[in-house]
């Protein structure tokens, strides 16, 4: 026994059990169990609110002001029919008119927002082709440009030849080549002429302007309408809401990217420092605001363009700002 006692055991020490033991979780303690929710409510104050009656008062009062304005206009409706004479039936026909163009703006709308929304998946989708030289991805997007742009005079040549050479192609990356040289390429420089033409009009109106009011209302005006052009150019057509979703987007890109910050020093560099020392404050102001416009319509370009830029190049803000200052 004595010898037993003094042996060593052959396959494990007694005190490297642990070492061996699966670590396998285990129900915390009574005490962790109750620190548990005071460390959450530390974490994440005020989680729970209770109700809220303000959101309660703004939903109930809606819903009953629709509630009377529906009751109303049946009530009226069926006045009028219950007269039964031209002047109620004129009434009924406005009303049918009425709805009928609220349902046209509605159809109108939705249809602008599935086209902007198509214009970004085609973009995105483009990317991971030429990115990923997905062939099938490829043809796909070029398919899907075709349909989008089917109809188009101003793209017909491209049209036919896209259909004539494609087949002929076996990588993706060309194939982008080829759909960009043939459809969105020939759109560039009327979407460059666009965004010049309005940071033109901003300029001249800013600088020329008597009150800051006019001033702001008229560049918002020609930045939406800008905005609207270039996204119908590359197939778009854009309605309010569509419009007001696009302008959030040029928005947000503009803040990703960092090309918001405009200052002298860019209008310097741009034309010159002997230049800007001898232009009058309104029409320093005017320049700004132009240039400003010219940011506001590159990202456009960046969000409306339903392929990246593979061969073409991208409009260059210095290049724009000197046209529109009219410096060569």
């Amino acid at each position: 026994m004595s010898k037993k006692e003094h042996r060593k055991p052959a396959a494990f020490r007694l005190e490297e059990v642990e070492v061996f033991t699966p670590e396998v979780p285990t129900a915390p303690t009574e005490v962790e169990a109750l620190s548990l929710p005071v460390a959450k409510a530390r974490a994440v104050p005020d989680v729970s609110r209770g109700l809220r009656w303000g959101s309660i008062l703004l939903g109930a009062l809606g819903g009953l002001v629709s509630l009377i304005a529906s009751l109303w206009l049946y009530d009226w409706v069926i006045a009028l029919i219950a007269r039964d004479d031209w002047i109620g039936w004129v009434a009924v026909a406005l009303l049918a008119v009425v709805l009928l163009a609220l349902l046209m703006i509605i159809l109108r709308e939705v249809t602008g927002l599935a086209r902007l929304g198509r214009l970004g998946k085609i973009r995105h989708e483009a990317d991971a082709a030429a990115r990923q030289n997905d062939k099938p991805l490829a043809i796909d997007v070029a398919d899907r440009l075709k349909r989008l742009y089917a109809g188009r005079k101003d793209l017909a040549w491209g049209l036919a030849r896209l259909a004539e050479h494609e087949h002929d192609i076996m990588n993706a990356h060309e194939l982008m080549r080829l759909t960009e040289r043939t459809l969105v390429a020939p759109l560039d420089p009327y979407a460059r002429g666009i965004v010049a033409a309005s940071a033109k009009r901003v300029s001249v109106v800013t600088a020329v302007s008597p009150g800051a009011l006019i001033d702001m209302a008229f560049v918002a005006t020609e930045n939406l309408r800008m905005l609207r052009r270039l996204a119908t150019l590359y197939g778009a057509r854009p309605g309010t809401l569509s419009l007001l979703a696009l302008a959030r987007m040029v928005v947000t890109h503009i803040v990703l990217t960092g090309g918001i910050a405009l200052g002298d020093d860019v209008i310097q560099q741009v034309i010159g420092h002997g230049l800007t020392a001898k232009l009058s404050a309104r029409l320093g102001e005017g320049i700004f605001n132009g240039a400003l416009t010219t940011r506001i319509g590159i990202a456009a370009i960046d969000v409306c363009r339903p392929l990246p830029y593979i061969e073409s190049q991208r409009p260059r803000f210095r290049e724009l700002v000197a046209e529109v200052a009219g410096v060569s």
